[in-house]
């Protein structure tokens, strides 16, 4: 309000209509940007990286329109067959989609336990409610795989192929500010939460191609936030099992089990993995229970017991909550910054949630930097130009570019080393930036 009134008060005693207020607004905001430090992530990095974008947004990318097809003709036959199988089973015809219809299914006809209600009162049929009935009745398992299959035909293989342009390819729009740590998101269609994992997210991705002539390269940043989390925290565990090439959660999993690492097993592996990924997210023993299906006491030990192993970790975390209490807000490695109101709030709740927003900013911020300063080196490096690779897509960690067929694996290699020297802030991370990349005439391959 006091900005707006200087405006008006300027443009009222000086004229100059819009031309003017643009000249105040710049000067303002020129002036907010060096009072807060963030001037050179401004005209470093987000500035730049505009026409880039607009680029990408330009390119698209290609969709084989046959495939699609086939892949909508298989999921519709198996929605129709599992349809089927679930009115056979519930000895009744219904609309499945239909969450009214389905509660009275499943809690009314078949007798199944009801977690909870709706704010209105009604049987709740959310995905966390049947993932908890699994098991209990073979209709629920069919509605879990038809809700899986529905929701590949309605998002993807249905609307998608009707997105294309006159050369067989889709364009999205890339937001350089629609999140608050920094990553771009993408709309109009979301081309960055294309399915990848299982034999659904490989066929998805087999859908998506290169042009004639040409071939996609995909590369991808390893563990990009576990590794800036080593690097941030100092953790001697975590930067030495990176710098040795180990894998960091079977590594975690020895250090919280006191097991040789040869001696960890697969269920070990996997629960250090999710409190590994889980605690960049800020991720409390409520919600760890029940990703490892224990007990919250249960899970508040495995987390007091990760910390007493990964002390590093431990003051880490101390450390950027006591900051954004003396600050008010974070910073990322590139200088990015958002603002935590909340704190200081008396509120448990408001006060949790910002303590979580501090450490996920903190951390997946700065791979956002990462990769925003990697889509600026691939998008301007002079060898690529020459090789005519191109960048099409970002999906969180991934960038994916086309090139000639016979620059292709050339073209890989370059990004990758591109993307390995990336310096957030100028300064290299205290680990190796690892990135896997493949080449191939469809998205499925290359990844």
């Amino acid at each position: 309000p006091r900005l707006a009134a200087r405006w008006g008060a300027a443009l009222n005693n000086e004229g100059g209509g819009p031309a003017r207020l643009a000249l105040l607004m710049a000067e303002a905001l020129e002036s907010r940007l060096a009072r807060d430090s963030l001037r050179d992530l401004y005209n470093a990095l987000e500035l730049p990286l505009t026409p880039v974008l607009a680029e990408m947004e330009g390119r698209g990318v290609a969709i084989d329109a046959a495939a699609f097809q086939a892949f909508l003709s298989d999921v519709q036959h198996e929605l129709d067959r599992l349809t089927a199988d679930v009115h056979a089973a519930a000895g009744t015809t219904f609309n499945i989609r239909s969450a009214q219809q389905l509660g009275e299914v499943l809690f009314n006809t078949l007798k199944l336990p009801s977690p909870r209600k709706t704010r209105g009162g009604q049987a709740s049929t959310s995905q966390q409610t049947l993932e908890k009935l699994a098991g209990r009745h073979s209709v629920v398992d069919s509605i879990l795989q038809f809700r899986k299959l529905e929701k590949m035909r309605s998002t993807y293989l249905d609307p998608l192929p009707r997105l294309v342009d006159g050369q067989g390819r889709i364009h999205t729009t890339f937001n350089q500010k629609a999140t608050a740590t920094g990553r771009l998101s993408s709309s109009n269609p979301n081309l960055q939460n294309i399915p990848v994992r299982g034999p659904l997210g490989k066929r998805m991705r087999a859908c998506f191609i290169a042009g004639p002539g040409r071939t996609l390269v995909s590369a991808d940043y390893s563990q990009v936030e576990l590794r800036v989390l080593a690097h941030m925290s100092q953790d001697a565990a975590l930067l030495d099992a990176f710098r040795q090439g180990e894998d960091i959660h079977a590594r975690t999993a020895a250090l919280v089990y006191d097991l040789p690492a040869d001696a960890v097993n697969p269920d070990q592996r996997r629960n250090a993995k999710t409190i590994n990924f889980g605690l960049i997210y800020g991720m409390g023993a409520q919600k760890l229970g029940q990703e490892l299906k224990i007990s919250s006491a249960e899970a508040r030990e495995f987390i007091a017991r990760y910390f007493e192993r990964l002390t590093g970790l431990k003051h880490f975390y101390e450390e950027v909550e006591a900051t954004a209490k003396r600050q008010g807000y974070v910073t990322t490695l590139g200088g990015r910054r958002r603002l935590l109101p909340d704190i200081l709030s008396a509120n448990g709740q408001a006060f949790a949630l910002a303590r979580r927003q501090a450490i996920n900013t903190v951390i997946q911020g700065s791979a956002a930097d990462i990769i925003k300063l990697a889509m600026l080196a691939v998008a301007h490096d002079g060898e690529l130009r020459r090789m005519d690779a191109r960048l099409l897509l970002q999906v969180h960690d991934e960038l994916l570019l086309e090139a000639p067929q016979d620059a292709a694996p050339e073209a890989g290699a370059r990004v990758a080393a591109l993307m390995a020297a990336v310096a957030p802030g100028g300064e290299a991370l205290s680990v190796p930036l690892v990135v896997d990349w493949g080449v191939g005439h469809d998205w499925g391959a290359a990844h």
